[in-house]
């Protein structure tokens, strides 16, 4: 996996991600998505917001534990554009876990 995805919305509008790790989850708000790498392109499992993605970590690492996925973080201060943004994503890419206002 890449180190920054470009995904796409059900509006039409792209939303740049860049991996992260567990370990260096910022404490800023933010959208996260967890990637997997599947026949046709990378596949999200995860579409998560949260206010503050460092204190995120433990529901996130529940729900990721197992799977063998790839962290992508965009950080969103604002939680009027977080939340738009997320139900843009779901809506295109129809993850299977779907978390909101984590942290």
């Amino acid at each position: 996996m890449t180190d920054f995805v470009d995904v796409p919305g059900a509006s039409g509008a792209r939303y740049r991600f860049r991996r992260a790790t567990f370990e260096d989850l910022p404490v800023n708000a933010g959208n996260v998505l967890a990637m997997t790498a599947g026949k046709a392109g990378p596949r999200a499992v995860l579409c998560a917001t949260a206010r503050s993605l460092a204190r995120a970590r433990p529901v996130l690492g529940e729900v990721l534990s197992g799977r063998s996925a790839t962290l992508y973080v965009r950080l969103n201060m604002a939680r009027a554009v977080r939340d738009a943004e997320h139900a843009d994503i779901v809506a295109a890419m129809e993850p299977e876990v779907v978390l909101a206002d984590l942290g």
